[in-house]
């Protein structure tokens, strides 16, 4: 005998890399994938219930570099404030249900399945703390697996592998790149000398300052401002702005701030082209 599961799938506007609508016959569980920055577009959407769990992703070329699991009353309004907090992920997948159907109850104790899962799978950063420990009703923890079964099977099939791991490579050789903001930007770790050396033709986002409010990173801002009145930042044919050469720094940290902007840990902001952390490949090995 052959199990057919029908799934639709809606893609508004007819946009591929755009909001997506998914749905399975015989569930009323509502899957809507919104990139961050179509926000605004996705809470026009009708008929989106308030209630459910949701991952934050940050994607690198098909892999997941880091992951948050939360649960919302707001629906995709929830979204507003991890849009103004949290500056790292890229798209945001929701799963939502009719009030009726998920109690509060029920959505704590999935919140917490969520993020035990994501904590224990895959060679992502995780941004949770500790996993939570809600009361649950014991009537309802097996429709509480369920719809957890249900939401990884959703996700797979939606192209979010939460179970992938990296792949192994030389490190010594590999060249790592920042992915925030899409901003593309690449480098190397000298591990001997402990300096990090972001490469010639590298993105630097002068839009945003080194530092924060309330620390200043004087010290690279004034590297930005000498290397492009040195012709050492230049803007390509598209106005983007690149390095000309190789530039050294202490730090992976420093570089990653340098070319970002804000504040940065270098260790998981430079990443391989397999989707690994220079933490994994360089401390993790070594503490």
């Amino acid at each position: 005998m052959i199990e057919v599961t029908t799934v639709t799938l809606q893609l508004i506007n007819g946009d591929a890399n755009g909001i997506k609508r998914c749905q399975i016959a015989g569930s009323s569980l509502l899957t809507v994938v919104i990139p961050r920055d179509l926000i605004a577009k996705a809470k026009t959407l009708k008929d989106i219930p308030p209630r459910g769990v949701y991952y934050l992703l940050e994607g690198n070329r098909g892999r997941l570099r880091r992951v948050y699991a939360g649960q919302t009353t707001q629906g995709i309004s929830r979204l507003d404030a991890h849009n103004s907090k949290k500056d790292w992920w890229d798209t945001a997948v929701m799963f939502l249900a009719p009030d009726h159907e998920f109690s509060l109850d029920v959505v704590s104790g999935l919140e917490a399945k969520m993020i035990g899962y994501v904590k224990q799978h895959g060679s992502y950063e995780v941004d949770n703390g500790n996993v939570p420990t809600p009361y649950v009703n014991p009537y309802n923890e097996s429709f509480i697996e369920q719809l957890h079964n249900d939401i990884l099977f959703r996700m797979s099939l939606l192209g979010f592998d939460l179970d992938a791991v990296g792949d192994v490579f030389d490190a010594d050789v590999h060249v790592f790149h920042t992915v925030r903001r899409h901003i593309d930007a690449r480098g190397k770790y000298d591990a001997a000398a402990g300096k990090f050396i972001v490469l010639a033709g590298s993105q630097v986002d002068l839009s945003v300052q080194c530092g924060s409010k309330t620390k200043s990173l004087k010290g690279l801002s004034d590297l930005r401002v000498a290397l492009q009145q040195d012709g050492m930042i230049v803007q390509d044919e598209k106005g983007i702005w690149r390095t000309a050469q190789d530039v050294s720094f202490a730090s992976p940290s420093a570089a990653a701030v340098f070319v970002l902007g804000g504040s940065a840990n270098g260790w998981i902001e430079w990443i391989s082209e397999q989707g690994v952390t220079l933490s994994s490949v360089y401390r993790d090995k070594t503490e």
